[in-house]
């Protein structure tokens, strides 16, 4: 991230679902200058995911992904796409010439997936803030309970830090792609 010359123009985004595992010198002032947390997604965020990972699938009338979205409340995103995919392959199981997805594939494949994430986990990551100790970062991989103890404070750093990088990473691909829309439509007119 550093040079002999100087760069303009160049913006670097990283994301990380273990912040733990960022290197110390990643974390030096200088490097990453915007930290974003990104929360697990709320229950509109939710439900709009499921809805987009089961456009696709005939969902039986008895779905109601409302429901469904109240009910997996610390599910990340990719939980519950995995969701979605485990409620059809249920279906198949059930029928392998199964043509909808129903309310009882759902609840089955919910059962069977638990969230990765804990309210606890939530609660320190969202409640950080930046000390002085963040950025002196040690890095040994030992498991003495003190350094267990180092990076459980400095986990929360690493998430903000990562989530700021998520959000602008989603807003610039966003910008193209309907940039890259409006361009397909101007050469269809011309």
């Amino acid at each position: 991230m550093d040079g002999l010359e100087e760069a303009k123009g160049i913006l670097v985004l990283a994301a990380t679902n273990r912040p733990y595992a960022i290197d110390a010198a990643l974390m030096r002032p200088g490097r990453f200058d915007l930290v974003l947390y990104v929360p697990p997604p709320d229950l509109e965020a939710r439900y709009e995911i499921l809805c987009v990972h089961t456009r696709n699938m005939e969902v039986g009338s008895d779905v109601n992904l409302r429901r469904i979205a109240e009910d997996t409340e610390l599910f990340t995103g990719a939980e519950l796409e995995g969701l979605c995919k485990e409620a059809g392959i249920v279906a198949l199981r059930e029928d392998i010439s199964a043509a909808v997805v129903c309310d009882r594939h759902f609840r089955i494949a919910k059962n069977s997936l638990n969230p990765a994430l804990t309210k606890a986990e939530i609660h320190r990551y969202s409640s950080f803030m930046k000390t002085s100790s963040s950025v002196s970062r040690g890095h040994s991989e030992s498991s003495s309970e003190e350094d267990m103890k180092k990076r459980s404070r400095l986990l929360p750093l690493s998430l903000v830090r990562v989530g700021i990088f998520s959000f602008v990473l989603l807003a610039a691909a966003k910008y193209f792609i309907m940039h890259g829309q409006e361009t397909e439509r101007e050469l269809a007119i011309t």
